[in-house]
């Protein structure tokens, strides 16, 4: 008489019970990989550093008078540094300067018009100094709303690779914003008004110096003057920024 196998069945409840994990697992994987995307391309990358070789090592204030720069694989000379005549020739740093109608009562504020490449500094709702300047060809500069957390009066700034490298000895007029990102004089360069820097905001360096002797760097508990960052500036308090840093 033949013998008769057992076939082994899941039970419909227990088969349910399957497709239910199996329905958990390919959501939590749908929702991880929806959200790994959006990190990575619909939400902006932070910046972290202007200048990719310098920020690493330190952000000090440095006079480097006998160097020689790097800019665009070609050799330049940078602007000799005298501590002692800046110091004999004006008055604290951040001070207010009667000649040029400044008002230290009134707050001071920069914003920076990435698509027009203008530069602001105001006093209130009073404009106290305009002009060109060169934000990031080769990194972005930054949206948003800073502080200027540290003035140097000069610096060596570095990074790149290649056909990119630079290596840029006393640059003048310093003020940090974000990270190694800060506003200076540049005289490397005479393109101001078009974009030409790696995520800093460049100046003429006559123009940097009027402005870091206007600026304010922090202070007994106080923040230094802020910098707002603008895709489009319209006027104070009124700048446009579509994905400002956090």
């Amino acid at each position: 008489m033949p013998v008769k196998k057992r076939v082994k069945t899941s039970s419909p409840r227990k088969q349910s019970s399957n497709m239910n994990f199996l329905q958990l697992l390919v959501a939590c994987i749908s929702v991880f990989f929806v959200a790994f995307i959006a990190t990575n391309t619909l939400l902006p990358a932070k910046p972290t550093c202007a200048n990719s070789i310098s920020c690493l090592n330190d952000v000090s204030e440095k006079i480097e008078n006998n160097a020689v720069g790097v800019f665009g694989g070609k050799e330049v000379l940078p602007p000799k540094i005298d501590l002692a005549a800046d110091m004999s020739s004006q008055k604290v740093l951040g001070e207010s300067d009667p000649e040029n109608n400044s008002n230290s009562d009134k707050k001071k504020h920069i914003y920076v018009d990435l698509s027009t490449q203008k530069f602001y500094a105001y006093e209130g709702d009073q404009l106290y100094f305009e002009t060109y300047t060169s934000t990031g060809r080769w990194g972005k500069t930054p949206t948003g709303n800073f502080n200027i957390w540290t003035k140097l009066r000069s610096t060596r700034m570095s990074g790149g690779s290649g056909a990119d490298y630079y290596n840029l000895p006393n640059v003048p007029y310093t003020m940090y914003f974000y990270g190694d990102f800060g506003i200076h004089g540049a005289y490397w360069h005479n393109n101001f008004g078009h974009t030409m820097s790696h995520g800093c905001v460049n100046l003429r360096i006559v123009d940097a110096k009027k402005v870091f002797e206007w600026a304010d760097g922090p202070s007994l508990g106080k923040k230094g003057t802020p910098v707002s960052v603008c895709d489009q500036f319209i006027a104070p308090d009124n700048c446009i920024q579509e994905n400002p840093v956090k």
